[in-house]
């Protein structure tokens, strides 16, 4: 079966089969996903399809995300439009298709890929629950009784560059992020249902992105994206509250470090999820990218060895204060499978398989699980 990558003229037919697939109103995807799928926007490169006939039966695209994990850069390799056409699904398609990504994102040297499913679906590829997203509610009793004052916010109207440009400014400041050019900043703020609300007092700026379709159970609306002055961002959601009668809001972070302490007093509740599937596609330029951040505390004077199953290993050591990650293998090797490697690495919460000595358990608890965040509006 022959595998093929698409071309600019076949934009109008991969546009027709998704529609087919999932059940989708017309040039649905470049109105929801202009950044993306708008056919200036497309990366054609980077979907793959199997033909019969002359006909789109399955495919699959590969989205690159270059993404800011706790202010390092860490580009990741997104799946995204996985489809099958229902008379040709059971015949091992996207399996077929699939392998054709994985051997792609190490060639592009991609060490992560991520996507959004069913684990059931994903597990038998190497993909498992991993990163975490921290969800506050703040509701407009919350904002009552802490006396919160509306902030007047206006909606952005994608013709004042000014504004723009303050928010890209303001969106460049934030630890976990995907990086964006201006006209990506300006194509995800065109998707459908979405709404963009930015503040200024004096010198202060805020914005707010709430989706304008998703109302959850009590009229509690989604915060998309937001960013700027912390003491803001309450008026501007007391603001929102007032007129439009939403009960309150959601709104999700990589970490409780990120909560500014207002918000996080103001909320009802706080809940801790996984909302990413992560597949370790080179555990060498994976150990490589994260032993760069911060929050990587291996302890001095270690080593350890992680091992993919039937894959490959890297070695973690540190001398001096210097974090050196190696191929090959060495000493303290632990050997996992795929999906077992995701949740020791980046899970909710710490994770290690039985069997691990107590000493190399709490080596492994200095400096793991690690997060994985990228942003809703940043998700195919």
């Amino acid at each position: 079966m022959r595998i093929l990558r698409a071309k600019p003229s076949e934009y109008d037919r991969i546009q027709r089969f998704l529609e087919d697939v999932y059940g989708h109103s017309f040039n649905y995807f470049p109105y929801t996903y202009p950044s993306v799928w708008e056919k200036e926007n497309t990366d054609f490169k980077n979907i793959f399809f199997i033909k019969e006939k002359d006909k789109i039966v399955s495919l699959v695209r590969i989205f690159p995300l270059r993404t800011i994990q706790n202010g390092i850069e860490m580009n990741l390799a997104g799946i995204g439009a996985v489809s099958t056409l229902y008379s040709h699904r059971g015949k091992g398609y996207m399996g077929l298709l699939l392998n054709q990504t994985f051997e792609e994102m190490r060639r592009q040297k991609f060490p992560l890929s991520v996507l959004g499913g069913d684990r059931h679906r994903y597990n038998n590829f190497g993909y498992e629950n991993g990163g975490r997203v921290i969800e506050i509610t703040v509701l407009s009793r919350g904002l009552k009784k802490y006396g919160v004052q509306t902030v007047p916010a206006r909606m952005y109207d994608h013709t004042n560059r000014e504004v723009l440009g303050k928010i890209i400014k303001t969106s460049e400041k934030m630890k976990y992020r995907k990086k964006r050019t201006a006209k990506e900043f300006e194509d995800v703020y065109k998707r459908q249902g979405i709404n963009v609300y930015y503040a200024e007092e004096g010198r202060s700026f805020a914005f707010v992105v709430v989706s304008a379709i998703e109302v959850k159970d009590g009229g509690i609306k989604k915060v998309m994206e937001f960013g700027g002055d912390n003491n803001l961002i309450p008026g501007i959601l007391q603001h929102l509250i007032e007129r439009f009668g939403y009960s309150g809001f959601n709104l999700i972070f990589p970490d409780f470090s990120e909560i500014p302490e207002n918000l996080l007093s103001l909320a009802s509740s706080w809940d801790i999820r996984s909302e990413l599937m992560i597949k370790i596609v080179d555990i060498k330029q994976t150990l490589k990218s994260l032993a760069r951040r911060d929050d990587f505390l291996f302890p001095d004077d270690e080593e350890l060895t992680l091992t993919v199953k039937d894959g490959d290993s890297a070695v973690i050591s540190k001398k001096g204060g210097m974090v050196k990650v190696n191929s090959g293998r060495g000493k303290n090797e632990i050997v996992l499978t795929e999906i077992e490697m995701v949740r020791l690495l980046f899970g909710t919460s710490f994770w290690a398989p039985e069997g691990i000595d107590k000493r190399t358990i709490q080596v492994l608890r200095q400096f793991l699980p690690l997060n994985i965040f990228l942003p809703p509006l940043d998700r195919i």
